[in-house]
């Protein structure tokens, strides 16, 4: 009882520092936004140091020959994101937008067009389309499983969205008044100021994301919860817990360039996921002939296809109410009946040791 009480105080502990890194990167997004691009500093710079705690999870399971927390930690992170973390985003940027914005109200006219929508970017919504369009690596590897050129393809679309994003960047005027009414009064930061935040965030979020991950971890095992749900739940549930952070952090705020951020920030982590990390799990599944566990595989592609698939679709028009984030939340909890029933009905005891190797190392 005494460990448990002492890894409960250490998960607290941990998830302040992480709220603490959240609002360094989210500040750092703020201060920034306005002088760069949305899909490059939310598609890669926030993105990444969002997704380096559950890529460097994932690469220590690779390493040591644990397919199961490999794919795990793709399609957990895969699917709370979709569902939580992009939920929040359009539920409380939609809730937030049209309303009091820096102390000020908008217009009538602006509030009755903008309120409980979001507007996503031209740029931001191709990102979401991209998306939608890299579900096919996934889903190739659910007919073929773990093949050496499914891996080339994943690794080489996730250059191709690198390259698009980067050299693809449109200007964004189709709701200027808006974004006049968004920055109106509001004194420029200095540029090196953002990156300060994004740092500190970025190293805070580093340095404390594996230990929370790992206190979730043990606290699931001390409550004998069973270790594949450790494995496709818990574990990267705690292990996205910087990107929902961040999402509900930059999206309070109801400023359409910080809502975009969150949004590409949020979409760009998930290709990193469907394309490249898809893409390393099959080169090593091929190389060494790891075995296709049925159902627990399959149930975690097909969900992730569902929760990738539905984000996607938010590419196809800008306007979005924030219903859509409440129906995302509610696919989570879809999500976790069917990773619960599966966890349960096919987890067994020995994972437990498993797991406490990839964390040791």
């Amino acid at each position: 009882m005494s460990n448990l009480l002492i890894q409960v105080a250490s998960l607290i502990f941990n998830l302040v520092l992480l709220i603490l890194g959240a609002y360094c990167v989210s500040e750092g997004g703020d201060m920034l936004g306005s002088k760069y691009d949305a899909t490059i500093l939310g598609g890669f710079i926030i993105a990444w140091l969002n997704t380096l705690p559950e890529t460097i999870f994932f690469m220590m399971a690779l390493g040591n020959q644990k397919p199961n927390f490999a794919v795990g930690a793709i399609s957990g992170s895969v699917i709370v994101v979709c569902t939580i973390a992009v939920g929040c985003c359009v539920w409380i940027g939609g809730v937030m937008q049209g309303g009091p914005v820096n102390n000020k109200t908008v217009s009538s006219r602006s509030y009755a067009r903008n309120a409980q929508h979001i507007l996503l970017y031209e740029g931001v919504r191709q990102q979401a389309l991209i998306l939608g369009v890299s579900c096919i690596v996934p889903a190739m590897v659910l007919v073929f499983g773990f093949q050496y050129w499914l891996g080339l393809l994943g690794i080489g679309g996730y250059l191709c969205f690198m390259l698009y994003t980067i050299f693809n960047r449109n200007s964004d005027t189709s709701d200027e008044e808006h974004e006049a009414e968004d920055d109106d009064d509001e004194e420029e930061q200095p540029t090196w100021k953002g990156v300060a935040y994004l740092v500190a965030g970025g190293v805070i979020i580093y340095l404390f994301s594996l230990p929370f991950i790992d206190c979730v971890v043990n606290i699931g095992q001390a409550l004998n919860i069973a270790p594949l749900a450790l494995a496709f739940f818990f574990a990267p549930v705690a292990s996205e817990a910087p990107e929902i952070l961040e999402s509900i952090s930059l999206s309070r705020k109801g400023k359409t360039q910080n809502i975009n951020i969150a949004f590409s920030n949020l979409v760009g982590g998930t290709v990193s996921k469907t394309t490249l990390l898809t893409g390393i799990l099959c080169l090593y599944g091929s190389t060494l002939d790891f075995q296709w566990v049925a159902p627990s595989y399959t149930f975690s592609f097909l969900l992730v296809l569902a929760c990738a698939g539905a984000v996607g679709a938010f590419g196809l028009q800008s306007r979005h109410h924030f219903s859509r984030g409440q129906m995302l939340i509610a696919l989570f909890g879809i999500c976790s009946v069917v990773q619960f029933i599966v966890a349960y009905w096919y987890g067994d005891q020995s994972g437990k040791e498993i797991l406490n190797e990839i964390l040791e190392n």
